[in-house]
């Protein structure tokens, strides 16, 4: 069934933290939703060590300096957008991939809402990036925004939603999620599967018909899934690969979200799959993760 009561905002005091609280802001306000700022503080143990590299005295101190300090800032982010009692503002430990992940399943989060910078396909690489792992780790829907879109995109205004479909099992769920989402916000919703181009390997004489027939059948299938889910929407089938191509469809739709199911896999791609973050890069718009 679907809901968004509980929303985990991971924030590192960043720029993108604020941009990240605002979306959060605007998703909370439309679903009643609460809202839990996250903060994982990760003590630099660089702090223990004096300038020849030995010991300082009272690590204990320092530790607790930089806490309350953390805590400090903690308290007072985003207040114009979640004010004092309007959010439940938590700190805690470690890694921030394992304390968001522990975070959202404690909470039983039904959105999880951060940014990446997303720089195109070498960004896939950097699995250090807590984007990335949170994507790959945890199983709740993330929502992910580029900061440097923010300018061009304006404030977040949700009228038009794009769901990407693979036909995969998970299709039909990943559907009904874009539905009641687009409803929440009467906004229109797309359903768009990216097909591959013609083969180089193919003779000329066949590329045509082959093409139709590709487009023809992604066409009737995405037809037929709106059937079966009895939901209302409008169907395209764009070509090349899947990031490039449904980044272009989020553009020429004018997409304020693009919503993608994830893999259920449990091997080291994990969740993640191959595509997912490299939609996350390419797109102009937010993307939800399910």
């Amino acid at each position: 069934m679907f809901q968004v009561s509980k929303i985990v905002v991971p924030v590192d005091f960043s720029g993108n933290s604020v941009l990240a609280a605002r979306e959060a802001a605007v998703l909370a306000e439309r679903f009643e939703a609460e809202v839990t700022l996250l903060h994982v503080a990760e003590f630099p143990t660089a702090r223990f060590l004096g300038p020849l590299g030995y010991g300082v005295a009272s690590p204990g101190s320092i530790r607790e300096e930089f806490l309350a300090e953390r805590r400090r800032e903690l308290d007072g982010f985003a207040l114009s957008e979640f004010p004092a009692g309007k959010a439940k503002r938590v700190m805690c430990c470690g890694s921030a991939v394992n304390g968001i992940v522990s975070r959202a399943q404690a909470e039983d989060a039904d959105l999880i809402v951060m940014t990446t910078h997303g720089y195109g396909p070498v960004r896939r690489m950097l699995l250090g990036s807590v984007t990335a792992k949170v994507l790959h780790d945890c199983d709740r829907p993330v929502w992910t925004t580029r900061a440097e879109t923010e300018g061009a995109r304006g404030p977040l205004d949700i009228r038009r939603v794009l769901c990407a479909v693979d036909f995969r099992p998970h299709d039909a769920n990943t559907v009904r999620w874009a539905s009641d989402f687009a409803e929440a916000f009467d906004a229109k919703l797309t359903l768009v599967h990216a097909i591959l181009p013609v083969p180089p390997e193919m003779p000329e004489r066949y590329a045509f018909t082959w093409h139709d027939e590709v487009r023809w059948g992604a066409d009737e299938r995405l037809r037929a899934l709106l059937a079966e889910t009895q939901i209302a929407a409008d169907v395209a089938v764009v070509e090349g690969e899947a990031p490039a191509a449904l980044a272009s469809a989020a553009a020429e739709h004018r997409a304020d979200v693009l919503i993608a199911g994830r893999s259920r896999a449990t091997s080291k791609r994990g969740r993640l799959g191959d595509r997912s973050y490299g939609i996350v890069c390419l797109a102009g718009c937010p993307v939800v993760c399910l």
